[in-house]
């Protein structure tokens, strides 16, 4: 019986052998996750709330890449240190570019230039299916206004067939030394139709969109276009002369996978 038993346990171990010998290996793919950069350029246009002065266009690089670690958004530059692109903090810097020279305007006469500059600050951004949302902080990187300002965007990305949407609002608070350096006029600056004047903090509302249309798999047409409203405390400057300023970009951009 002890023989048996031991014969009837070799042979269910030999039938076990064979039967995981017969089986074939399942191999799987290893699970390759591909992102899309989108590099190419095109005219920026820029209105300018300044009295009696025109708005102007200039040409623009415009790259949009993440891999998880650094990112660029048009010309905002940015690294992440805690998270990725669903949700993350990070490091960022950007142009800034608002500003006069004297000769633009008579407006401007007896008054000193006021410089384009950069910014750099801090991001923390989310998205899921609903949508997105980022509130940054920047600062004046040059030395130029010493301000800085808080940005709050929440919008959402939709897309259908070869078309692309991209709308969101924003609301931006401008600190005085912001918004004094760009429209305020100092005393030294001052005549009988331009008075001293000191621009406050505020908070200025903006929507925009952008627009992207796919000629091909690889080559776009990407478009944005956006509206700010500005707070009273510029729109009240002696050398402003709108409530608002307009924006936009066409482009055409070249995409690949990473």
């Amino acid at each position: 019986m002890k023989r048996l038993s031991v014969l009837l346990g070799l042979l269910l171990c030999l039938t076990t052998t064979v039967i995981a010998k017969d089986k074939p290996v399942e191999i799987k793919e290893p699970i390759i996750k591909k992102d899309t950069a989108f590099v190419g350029g095109g005219f920026y246009l820029q209105s300018q709330p300044y009295k009696d002065t025109d708005g102007f266009a200039t040409i623009s690089p415009v790259i949009f890449f993440d891999n998880e670690l650094f990112y660029v958004r048009w010309t905002r530059v940015g690294m992440y240190f805690l998270g990725g692109k669903n949700w993350g903090m990070s490091i960022t810097v950007q142009p800034r570019p608002f500003g006069y020279q004297t000769n633009d305007s008579s407006t401007f006469t007896g008054m000193a230039d006021r410089n384009t500059s950069w910014e750099g600050g801090l991001s923390i951004a989310g998205k899921n299916d609903i949508g997105f949302a980022e509130l940054t902080w920047f600062t004046d990187l040059l030395d130029n206004s010493d301000g800085s300002l808080l940005r709050l965007e929440l919008g959402k990305k939709i897309s259908k067939n070869k078309w692309t949407f991209v709308p969101s609002v924003l609301a931006i608070y401008f600190d005085e030394k912001f918004n004094n350096y760009y429209y305020g006029v100092r005393q030294n600056e001052e005549t009988v139709n331009r008075p001293f004047y000191i621009a406050g903090a505020g908070l200025n509302l903006a929507a925009q969109s952008y627009i992207n249309y796919d000629i091909n798999k690889d080559w776009h047409v990407l478009g944005n276009i956006r509206a700010d409203y500005l707070s009273s405390n510029i729109s009240d400057s002696p050398i402003v002369g709108k409530s608002y300023m307009l924006s936009g970009l066409v482009s055409v951009t070249y995409s690949f996978d990473y």
